[in-house]
């Protein structure tokens, strides 16, 4: 079982992501601040080491801003001791809209469940996360920023695959999503979602979390999915620093291309 620990406060660009066309990412300042949330259990928290960074990693990234907590304030993206996916994300993000004011509000707790923990309205989890997100937006309408929440990164599922909750993790995100969209009025706001391993609820468990992450992003708009399946492990059911490295870069990637098959639509 995954160790039950909340945490607070923070939240090498794809080749993917550098071939998207430039004017589908970069078309114009925007002067409205993408706000982009965060969530999801130990994964998302992170055991990457700062120490294990190089440049651009290393340093603090003052372009991109995430909230914090416990001081409610914003303040420079930076890896800190300890990491997720949040580091090459902001530093992707900071390529791809460099004229753009973007924040980060990321909220994550080990060992937890969505069926539970996460369950709206009334999972303890939930209930931290939406305090964490309302503090970070309030503080913005306090400061007259205007603001979007662009989208929302989930790295979650192992616990309700290890507590045999499978079966129901496709209902349960379905409707978690579209609670999420409707609190914060996006009724397509994009939701992203990096597929767990199977390493927690191995056979039929695993499979059912995996395949219902998968599934959604081809039944819901908005919604997408990328595997996480190669990247580097720092033990059997978290990804070290490199691998955080590429999930949060691979976050970024499938944002770009959201915005591409957007642009591209009807």
């Amino acid at each position: 079982m995954i160790r039950r620990t909340a945490v607070y406060g923070i939240f090498v660009l794809s080749i993917t992501l550098l071939l998207l066309p430039a004017t589908s990412l970069c078309e114009g300042k925007s002067k409205t601040t993408k706000v982009f949330l965060l969530g999801g259990q130990s994964n998302m928290v992170g055991a990457g080491k700062g120490t294990d960074l190089k440049p651009p990693y290393s340093s603090p990234l003052p372009k991109i801003k995430i909230w914090q907590p416990k001081t409610k304030e914003w303040v420079p993206l930076s890896a800190g001791t300890s990491f997720g996916p949040e580091v090459s994300f902001g530093h992707a993000m900071a390529k791809a809209f460099p004229d753009d004011d973007i924040r980060l509000v990321k909220y994550a707790a080990s060992g937890t469940a969505l069926y539970n923990d996460w369950a709206p309205t009334n999972g303890p989890e939930y209930r931290a996360f939406m305090a964490t997100a309302k503090d970070a937006l309030a503080d913005l309408d306090a400061s007259k920023v205007e603001y979007s929440v662009a989208g929302m990164l989930w790295l979650q599922g192992e616990s309700d695959a290890e507590e045999k909750q499978g079966e129901s993790y496709e209902k349960n995100l379905t409707a978690f999503i579209a609670h999420i969209r409707s609190i914060f009025n996006t009724p397509e706001m994009p939701f992203i979602i990096a597929r767990v391993r199977d390493h927690y609820g191995k056979g039929a468990q695993a499979n059912m979390v995996r395949d219902a992450q998968e599934s959604l992003a081809k039944t819901i708009k908005s919604v997408f999915w990328f595997d996480t399946d190669d990247c580097t492990m720092l033990n059997a059911g978290h990804y070290d620093s490199a691998g955080l490295i590429v999930i949060g870069n691979r976050f970024a990637e499938s944002y770009g291309k959201m915005l591409n098959l957007r642009q591209s639509g009807p």
